[in-house]
C-alpha cells in the first residue's frame, strides 16, 4: 500500500475520544485494575503532571496482550508516581553531568582554535575543513551573538566596531550545547582532532558521535522528557581503544560510559554511570533495564 495514496486514507479510521477529566482517568484505571487508595489525591497529581506524560508509565504496569489490556495483579498507583519519580531523579542527574562536559567542551574548542588562529577564527578558512564548513561555522556563531542576551555582548556592541563579533574566548560562553556540536562538525581535521585528545577519544568521527548522543541526552533531559524505558536515537559508536561503551549502544548506560570516559580524561570525573545506577536501586518499583541499565 503506497503511503499517501488513496488506498492509504481509506485504512485511517477517525479519532473519537472525547475529553476526560483528571476523575474520569482515575475512575478508568480503576476499572482496569490499578489499586488508587486516595483518588482524589490522585486526581490532582495528574491534573498538575498532565496525564499523557504519565500514560508510558501506566502503560508499563498492563498487560497488553490480554483482553481489555488490565493493570498487572497488585500494581498502584504510588508505583507509577514512583516511576516518575525516579525518572525525573534521573534526569536531573544526567543534566548536570552533561552540563559539566559541555563547559570543558567550549573551553577547549575555545583554546585550540585561539591558541591556532587568535582571537577571532571565525574569519581563518584554515580552522575549518571547507569553505561550506567555514560558512556554516560563522553562520552559527552569529546566530548566537544576535541572539544574545548577555550583559558581556551588549557591552562587546556597545564598545567594539570591529571584528564584528567578539572573540573566541567571550563568544563560547553564549554558545548553546547544540551550536558547539555544529561547530565542532565544521572544524578542520587537526583542530577537531586537538579536542578530540583533550578528552582522550582517538578518532574524530567517534568523538563528534559521541557529542551528538550527549546533545540529544541533554535536550531529553531539558525538555523534561523520559529516560524510562527509551531507546536512543543517537546512539554512541564503540571506541575499540578504550572498550567504552559496554553497554549496549540504544541503551543510557552507553551514553553515560562514554561520559563518563571523556570526563576522566580531563580530570573531572562524575561517575555518572555509578550515581544512575544508585538512584534507580533507590526505587524498587524501577527495574534496572526500564532505566536502560
Amino acid at each position: 500500500m503506497q503511503k499517501g495514496g488513496p488506498s492509504y486514507f481509506m485504512a485511517l479510521i477517525p479519532y473519537v475520544k472525547a475529553h476526560a477529566t483528571a476523575a474520569q482517568r482515575v475512575a478508568h484505571l480503576r476499572a482496569k485494575g490499578l489499586i488508587v487508595s486516595r483518588p482524589n489525591v490522585a486526581a490532582r497529581k495528574i491534573e498538575a503532571i498532565g496525564y499523557e506524560r504519565l500514560r508510558i508509565y501506566f502503560l508499563s504496569r498492563r498487560q497488553t496482550n490480554v483482553a481489555g489490556k488490565p493493570f498487572i495483579a497488585g500494581a498502584t498507583y504510588h508505583d507509577i508516581i514512583r516511576l516518575y519519580e525516579c525518572d525525573a531523579a534521573l534526569r536531573d542527574a544526567c543534566f548536570l553531568a552533561v552540563g559539566q562536559f559541555e563547559l570543558l567542551l567550549r573551553n577547549s574548542m575555545s583554546e585550540i582554535l585561539s591558541t591556532a588562529f587568535g582571537s577571532h577564527p571565525y574569519y581563518h578558512t584554515g580552522a575549518f575543513k571547507d569553505p561550506s564548513a567555514n560558512l556554516s561555522a560563522l553562520q552559527t556563531f552569529a546566530k548566537v551573538y544576535e541572539n544574545s542576551r548577555d550583559r558581556r555582548a551588549k557591552h562587546y556592541r556597545d564598545t567594539y566596531g570591529t571584528p564584528v563579533m567578539p572573540p573566541i574566548w567571550t563568544m563560547k560562553e553564549f554558545l548553546t550545547f547544540g551550536a558547539s556540536s555544529r561547530i565542532v562538525q565544521c572544524l578542520a581535521g587537526p583542530i577537531k582532532t586537538g579536542i578530540a585528545a583533550q578528552f582522550g577519544v582517538g578518532s574524530d568521527q567517534v568523538f563528534t558521535n559521541w557529542v551528538e548522543a550527549l546533545v540529544d541526552l541533554r535536550n531529553i533531559c531539558a525538555h523534561h522528557d523520559r529516560l524510562f524505558n527509551r531507546s536512543f536515537q543517537k546512539q554512541p559508536s564503540r571506541l575499540r581503544s578504550a572498550g567504552v561503551p559496554v553497554a549496549a549502544p540504544n541503551k543510557l548506560k552507553a551514553i553515560l560510559e562514554c561520559l563518563d570516559y571523556m570526563l576522566s580524561q580531563r580530570g573531572s570525573s562524575s561517575g555518572i554511570t555509578d550515581k544512575v545506577r544508585s538512584i534507580i536501586l533507590r526505587y524498587p518499583e524501577m527495574q534496572l533495564a526500564e532505566a536502560g541499565y
